[in-house]
């Protein structure tokens, strides 16, 4: 079992996200990427989606992406297991979203789609 944001749980979110029908279909004509950022340990990874294809990579702080979350490592936790969702996250100030918010609706299915694969890849806290 992968450690809870660590790359072994990234690769894994990736292998879930390419074999999931949902998602294949969702974004089979979408180019859109999400930084996921972790600021009290320093990780950061992008997650990109171009036509299907989705790509997990840890980045340096800073990597462009057209959305972004950062939160700290226990509201992270606090989102994935689930005890609030990432919209209510964010509403509360536990995560910090930088993007066009016209944008992320068109996309709020997507996202809700990633956040449920990222909850159900077994991790271990």
């Amino acid at each position: 079992m992968a450690k809870f944001l660590s790359d072994e749980y990234f690769a894994q979110v990736q292998a879930a996200l390419s074999q999931d029908p949902k998602w294949l279909e969702s974004t089979k004509s979408v180019k859109t990427s999400i930084a996921i950022n972790v600021s009290d340990i320093d990780q950061h990874y992008v997650l990109a989606v171009e036509n299907g294809v989705t790509t997990v990579q840890k980045v340096a702080a800073g990597t462009p992406a057209e959305f972004s979350l950062e939160g700290t490592y226990d509201a992270w936790v606090t989102v994935m297991k689930p005890e609030v969702d990432v919209q209510s996250a964010v509403l509360k100030g536990m995560l910090k979203f930088k993007g066009s918010i016209t944008k992320v609706l068109m996309h709020r299915a997507r996202f809700v789609r990633v956040a449920e694969v990222m909850r159900d890849v077994p991790k271990e806290f």
